[in-house]
């Protein structure tokens, strides 16, 4: 009898033990849901999503992004861009540096089929730098429907960035310059890959874009690049600069570093050629601290 009753009372206990445990389960997972949701924050507009771990910077990082890709849209091609059919993500990794980022594109067909962004570093930094530059790339990517050659989409893209950034070019293309370090502009045009020496790559780009813009204005510089693509780097000079080849064209465009551009005060904002905002304070100097900022318009994995 008493063998029973232990039994029989041992059952209960073990069924209240079982559904402690999977209360104490279902209470842990809730919480981990939770920390979760509030770690990793989204914001929608009409052409972005934005996620990350603070909702006040994940706001500014959205209303940002609609701002820039209506005022790039505007300035390069001299119209909005239609609402796209789905936002395109945003993905946040805050940093206390420099900030950096990538666009990946899909195309099919002369059309973008899908794009994405992820970028990381002090919030001030993305929203000032790295933000402006990777918009630019995605309005060149749905203007051209297809990969833009990469130092004109690297190069181009940089001048949507603030002072801060356009200074440390300006250096690196001259000491580029100085060590007899750039390559022809024959050969830059035709660089499918990233070379070993980016920061070389990226400062050329830079300096080769800046300078077709101020001698031709931006809607010249997208029809030579996009000709260029299709006829020859030859033939598109020909047509848009009135030189007769990319030899000479590499010739006007040193002569124009050596002359003109070198002897501008680091960062110097050309009207002509620049999107970026002139921050006076940082414009006397005080603004060339960190290393040099790598962007990547996109991940050849998903272009087509």
């Amino acid at each position: 009898m008493d063998t029973a009753r232990a039994d029989h009372d041992r059952r209960p206990l073990s069924l209240l033990a079982r559904r402690l445990s999977i209360y104490s389960l279902i209470l842990w997972i809730t919480g981990f849901v939770l920390a979760s949701e509030a770690d990793a924050a989204s914001v929608r507009s009409q052409n972005f999503i934005v996620h990350g771990p603070d909702q006040t910077v994940i706001r500014s990082v959205a209303q940002k992004a609609e701002d820039l890709r209506h005022k790039i849209a505007m300035a390069w091609l001299g119209k909005p861009l239609p609402a796209w059919p789905k936002p395109c993500p945003i993905q946040l990794k805050l940093t206390g540096g420099e900030a950096g980022g990538v666009t990946s594109f899909s195309f099919d067909q002369g059309r973008v089929t899908d794009q994405e962004m992820n970028l990381e570093g002090s919030a001030d930094r993305i929203i000032n730098s790295a933000l402006p530059h990777e918009i630019t790339h995605t309005v060149f990517a749905w203007h051209f429907g297809a990969p833009m050659p990469r130092w004109a989409d690297e190069g181009a893209c940089m001048l949507s960035e603030d002072h801060r950034e356009l200074a440390r070019q300006d250096e690196i293309i001259n000491g580029l310059v100085d060590r007899k370090g750039h390559v022809p502009l024959g050969t830059l045009f035709t660089m499918e890959e990233y070379p070993k020496d980016l920061l070389g790559f990226y400062g050329q780009g830079y300096s080769v874009s800046r300078f077709l813009i101020e001698i031709g204005g931006r809607d010249r510089f997208l029809k030579f690049v996009g000709d260029g693509t299709k006829i020859g780097w030859d033939s598109a000079t020909r047509r848009h600069y009135n030189l007769p080849d990319s030899k000479e064209l590499d010739r006007a465009w040193r002569s124009w570093h050596r002359v003109v551009a070198s002897r501008r005060a680091p960062g110097h904002l050309h009207p002509e050629s620049t999107l970026a905002a002139a921050d006076r304070e940082k414009r006397n100097g005080r603004n060339n601290a960190g290393q040099p900022t790598i962007r990547a318009q996109s991940d050849d994995s998903l272009r087509r």
